[in-house]
């Protein structure tokens, strides 16, 4: 299963358009800067939730489940389908209460990623801090061959090989003293894992990187995994990132964070303010739905500093703008649509033991082409949604609306007023919420 993350927090009307990749019922509670890497993470099942479907975020998290995501990262093993063989190398005076975990902390041991106290123990239960959780990922990449993270000054080395490295890029104001929290672990292995390059070391030349020695593999990532980025865009048009691996769902698409967003009608001016832009700066493309316009529909060519006319936006549609760079700015419109449930399908077991996840079907509302009105109504089936009720009404979001491939993206419940009775809907995007 292809996942989506969009990292966007914005509203429309009632409906949330943050389609999370991450599939735990906490998602909004992860931080937008470490939601990539929990999403790529989890979906490569390196970093798992809890069977209750949180993440718990914020939570922290012990020296025996990082040493259980690096095992998994360093030996490719997502599964834990060998981990259990460690379980008896033992280095520490105390793991016999270590229980789950022995494999795991055996294993990263004797392969010198995680080490204990003077005192001969590892406390697997025990908190983990930002910079011990730092050591055990740089060991990973190919770091501490020398004994650099050990003495007085580890932690000076462990900070300074980490910034060094770009592990640290997206960590701001965060005290890496502190115990960590499990979506820092996830953000500090994910920058590791995918963008730090490998290095080797040697008396001669110290630590050199895979990059420099000409390595066509540079990342421990890549290695393992086939880990790697690509620019990419969603449904909708909005730009993002396609991280492609050969374990579980096999990629995730996390949609870029848009340089303004927008939930009203919006003027010219106001967007150029918004962006920094002082005079004029073009428009690479405009998407409606997912479907791009050529550039020039409805004049929007460019975004002009000193024009007060209103370009884009409405009550009801999400209106986003990007900087696409030297191609310019490009504009995303995701309109809101009624929609009523017409069935519901519960989930089952094929004959072949895959299991058919619950959905809907459900008829959405939309004005017909070439009209300004006339209201046509469009079928989708096996819609993913549950808590729903024939019946229903929902808001939804469709990409290529009228066309063979249009899909519904997103559902909300359309919530209708305790004593009020649903008569009607206006047909367009309006300048004012909807009495």
């Amino acid at each position: 299963m292809k996942k989506l993350l969009a990292m966007v927090l914005a509203l429309v009307m009632t409906l949330s358009l943050a389609v999370s990749a991450n599939a735990f019922k906490d998602d909004k509670s992860i931080s937008d800067d470490y939601a990539e890497a929990v999403a790529v993470l989890n979906g490569m099942g390196v970093f798992k939730g809890y069977e209750d479907g949180s993440f718990q975020p914020k939570g922290n998290i012990t020296r025996a489940e990082v040493s259980a995501i690096v095992y998994r990262v360093y030996t490719q093993d997502v599964k834990d389908a060998k981990a259990s063989m460690y379980a008896t190398y033992n280095k520490f005076s105390d793991m016999a209460g270590a229980g789950w975990a022995q494999g795991y902390i055996g294993y990263c041991a004797n392969a010198e990623l995680v080490k204990g106290y003077p005192d001969g123990t590892f406390k697997p239960s025990g908190k983990v801090t930002g910079y011990e959780v730092l050591a055990m990922i740089l060991r990973a990449v190919g770091y501490d061959k020398n004994g650099e993270f050990s003495g007085a000054d580890w932690v000076l080395h462990v900070a300074q090989t980490a910034q060094q490295a770009g592990v640290l890029k997206n960590v701001k104001g965060i005290d890496l003293n502190a115990p960590a929290t499990r979506e820092l672990v996830a953000e500090l292995l994910f920058r590791a894992v995918a963008e730090s390059s490998m290095v080797t070391y040697t008396p001669a030349f110290g630590y050199v990187t895979d990059k420099v020695l000409g390595n066509t593999v540079s990342t421990l990532g890549y290695k393992n995994f086939k880990l790697e980025g690509k620019a990419d865009a969603d449904s909708f048009g909005r730009p993002a990132t396609k991280w492609t691996y050969n374990v579980g769902d096999k990629s995730t698409l996390v949609v870029a964070k848009a340089d303004a967003s927008y939930t009203t009608k919006v003027s010219e001016c106001d967007i150029a303010k918004d962006l920094g832009i002082s005079k004029t700066a073009k428009v690479e493309k405009v998407y409606t739905d997912g479907i791009v316009n050529a550039t020039g529909t409805n004049n929007i060519t460019s975004i002009n500093a000193l024009k007060t006319t209103s370009i884009v936006g409405g009550q009801g549609r999400l209106t986003e703008v990007y900087n696409m760079g030297t191609a310019g700015y490009r504009i995303v419109e995701i309109n809101t649509y009624l929609a009523k449930v017409t069935k519901v399908n519960a989930a089952y077991t094929d004959k072949n033991g895959h299991t058919v996840d619950a959905s809907i079907n459900l008829v959405a509302y939309s004005v017909a082409a070439g009209t300004s009105s006339s209201i046509q109504t469009t079928a989708f089936v096996n819609v993913d949604a549950t808590g729903y009720a024939v019946g229903d009404y929902v808001l939804v979001t469709i990409s290529n609306p009228n066309t063979y491939v249009a899909n519904v993206e997103s559902v909300e419940k359309a919530n209708v007023a305790a004593s009020g009775t649903y008569k009607g809907f206006t047909v367009g995007a309006g300048t004012a919420a909807a009495p």
